[in-house]
């Protein structure tokens, strides 16, 4: 007998949208500002192959803040995965021109903060 899967109600999906479009707007409009308050010290974070943890990942920002100049989300998808949300973004960075990134994260909300349990940019 199989186990009977549960699915996300609707209202829960809406949400998750919804904080999902304010999270991918949040995060790349402060890319260069604030965007570490996204990221935990316990975070996993692979960027552009090179893995860490989220406090490692603090310590290189800036470095990364300043040869990135800026972001343009051209598509984005959000999914609820239980407690988490699962974000994919793919889009072009300011990088000596432009070039693709694609971006997978996941995300938990506590209480009105929403913060990176897993981040993974890749340069394509």
């Amino acid at each position: 007998m199989q186990a009977a899967v549960s699915l996300p109600t609707e209202q829960r999906i809406t949400q998750t949208l919804f904080q999902g479009d304010k999270f991918v707007d949040q995060y790349y409009r402060s890319f260069g500002k604030s965007v570490g308050k996204f990221y935990t010290p316990d975070t996993r974070v692979i960027w552009n192959g090179a893995g860490m943890t989220g406090a490692q990942f603090l310590q290189a920002l800036p470095q990364l803040q300043a040869a990135l100049s800026g972001f343009d989300v051209t598509s984005y998808d959000v999914q609820p995965f239980g407690e988490l949300a699962m974000v994919s973004v793919s889009g072009t960075v300011r990088l000596n021109g432009k070039a693709q990134f694609v971006q997978y994260f996941v995300v938990k909300k506590t209480g009105s903060l929403t913060y990176i349990v897993s981040d993974c940019f890749r340069l394509v």
